[in-house]
Order: C-alpha cells, then sequence, then structure tokens
C-alpha cells in the first residue's frame, strides 16, 4: 500500500511535468517563429537539448544590432572648420553613418560579431528584418526613404518635411507660377537625397555576405531603429542578387568597397511649400523624390509614366497613414522636377 502511495506522488509532482515535451516539433517552432529575436532564440538553445536542435530551424528571424563603433568621427570638435557649413556637416554625419554600418566588418575582435557570424546558427531563413542602431545623416528635416534592392538598385521614394503642424492661416506665395523656395532650395534638396542613396546602398552592402549564404531567405528587410529609411529585398531582388555574384567575380569586385554602387538614375521630384495633408494639418516644404535607374524608368513624361511613379510612391509608406496622405497630396501639387544623376 505504501509503495502505491510513493508511486502516486511521484507521478503528480508537477516539477516532473515538462508542456513542451508534449508539443509536436511543428508546434515548437511555430512559436519560436513569434519570438522571432534572433538573440532570445540563441538563449532558448541553452534550455535543453530538444530546443537546442529545434531553434536553427526558425524560419523568421529579427535581429537587433546594439553595438556601436566610437571613432574619430565622433568628436563633436570642429575647429578646423566652419561651424556654419552645412554642407561639412552633412557629409561628416554621412560618413558617421558608413563607419556605423560597416563596424563589424572593420572589428573583428572576439567580443564583436558581424550580422553574418550570428545568423550561421540558423539553417532556414525564409524571412529577416535588421535593425541598425544609428539614425541616418544629420540634417535639420525628416527625411523619410523606401529602397528596394536586387544586384543594384531597383527604385527608391524620399518624403521628406520641415515639420507637421496644425493651420495658422499662412497662405502660400507664387509669383509667375515659380515657387521659389523650390528652386533656392535644390541644393539642399539633392544633398539630403544623395545621403539617403549613399545610406541605403551602405545597408545592401553590409548584408551581402547573409545573402549569398542563406538559399532559402525570401524576404530581408533593413531598417534604423529611429524608422526614417527602409530597405527591403524581395525573392526575385534576392535571387538576382546571388545569380550576380555567382557570374564572373561579382564577389571579389564587391568586397573591395564599402557600399553598392548606385546605377545612372532618373530623379523626378514634386515640392509644396506648405501642403495640406488633412483638414486642418499641414506639412511645410513637402517634397517627394522617386528614383529608378534610368534603364528602367524613361524620361518620357507620358501618363504612364506618371501612374507607375504615382503607384511607386503610395506603396512605400503604406504602413503610416499620415505619410500616405501626404504622397497622395503631392501627386496632385504643381509641377514635376525631372533629371538624371550619374553612377556613384
Amino acid at each position: 500500500m505504501a509503495g502505491v502511495q510513493e508511486q502516486d506522488a511521484s507521478s503528480s509532482n508537477p516539477i516532473d511535468d515538462d508542456g513542451f515535451d508534449s508539443l509536436p516539433d511543428s508546434l515548437v517552432l511555430l512559436i519560436f517563429n513569434s519570438v522571432c529575436d534572433v538573440k532570445t532564440l540563441i538563449r532558448c538553445r541553452a534550455v535543453s537539448k530538444r530546443f537546442n536542435s529545434l531553434v536553427p530551424h526558425c524560419d523568421s528571424l529579427f535581429l537587433k544590432i546594439d553595438c556601436i563603433i566610437s571613432s574619430d568621427f565622433d568628436s563633436d570638435s570642429d575647429s578646423d572648420s566652419d561651424p556654419n557649413s552645412h554642407l561639412f556637416k552633412f557629409f561628416k554625419s554621412t560618413v558617421k553613418s558608413f563607419f556605423y554600418f560597416i563596424s563589424s566588418i572593420l572589428l573583428k575582435s572576439k567580443l564583436q560579431k558581424s550580422p553574418a557570424q550570428i545568423l550561421r546558427q540558423f539553417y532556414r531563413i525564409q524571412r529577416l528584418q535588421i535593425e541598425f542602431p544609428t539614425k541616418d545623416f544629420e540634417i535639420e528635416r525628416v527625411v523619410k526613404w523606401r529602397a528596394e534592392f536586387g544586384e543594384a538598385l531597383r527604385n527608391c521614394v524620399i518624403l521628406s518635411f520641415e515639420k507637421i503642424r496644425n493651420s495658422d492661416g499662412r497662405e502660400v506665395m507664387e509669383v509667375d507660377g515659380v515657387d521659389y523656395g523650390f528652386v533656392t532650395g535644390m541644393k539642399a534638396r539633392v544633398l539630403w537625397m544623395m545621403g539617403a542613396l549613399m545610406t541605403a546602398s551602405a545597408r545592401h552592402h553590409v548584408m551581402a555576405e547573409v545573402v549569398e549564404e542563406h538559399l532559402e531567405m525570401k524576404n530581408l528587410v533593413l531598417r534604423d531603429r529611429g524608422g526614417n529609411g527602409v530597405v527591403v529585398m524581395e525573392e526575385n531582388g534576392l535571387e538576382d542578387f546571388r545569380r550576380s555574384r555567382m557570374c564572373g567575380g561579382g564577389e571579389a569586385a564587391g568586397r573591395l568597397q564599402m557600399r553598392t554602387r548606385i546605377p545612372r538614375t532618373t530623379v523626378r521630384m514634386k515640392c509644396w511649400p506648405l501642403l495640406e495633408i488633412r483638414q486642418g494639418l499641414y506639412m511645410e516644404d513637402a517634397t517627394l523624390v522617386v528614383l529608378r535607374p534610368t534603364g528602367n524608368a524613361t524620361m518620357d513624361q507620358s501618363t504612364d509614366v506618371e501612374k507607375e511613379d504615382a503607384d511607386l510612391a503610395l506603396s512605400a509608406f503604406e504602413d503610416d497613414d499620415v505619410y500616405t496622405d501626404a504622397v497622395a497630396a503631392l501627386l496632385t501639387k504643381g509641377k514635376r522636377c525631372q533629371f538624371e544623376i550619374n553612377s556613384f
């Protein structure tokens, strides 16, 4: 009788019951994919042999990069330069962003691993999001952008403005149909547009090794923590990238650079000094830029081209209603400025 009681007591001990043991591997993997955070999943590998064997098969991951490299570019001392030079500040902050993005390549210390090294613990990645810790180039305005890449840049949409505010009754003045604010501000617009392209190409280049190693990957999203800029590679873009690296030394040539080369690009730009987004809500100095490689974007002013640009711009910020409304409003305002920039 005592033996039976001891057996019942031991079988009801909650410490011996592991709920995960009763779950099939497919369900545990579904839970891990919902967790998705790479650092948390790596810690889970230490829990048990079963977890250790299942975690590498997760196909949906999110990697948050925390480490920041400090360099001479972080110094606030501008004693050798004109403190009022916006051009100098722009290029200084752009170079700083490059060093942040390539820090994992430049530093090979034991305490720091590159994204490629971290992700080698996972074998079946299909969807990957990576968050960079730095903000983009520093200018006194908001610059939101989305760039899509394959082997090289496929398209980029940029929305920039000074601020969003309620109406104060100020009217927009034009002389002879010409917005002189647009003309005088063109240099600044070109500067932040080039900065966005350079930042996007640096992010794309940093992830080359990851794309090459994970052949099952179908979607890659690279964003900064502030949410200002996003680089996207869809399945066909990823395949295009891998194919180019397999053909004739693309990998060796690419590794010698610190960013992906931007091809000759057609730029279409629309501006409005005080844009009404919604009733009583205005965006100051709003600018919309759509960029596509010149081979994929004809200089023709046809309705088809305008529709393609409009569809691309409206889909770029579809997760934010305010920005989508701003893009829709800008598409109906003013004249379109169009020009080309050479490869760089």
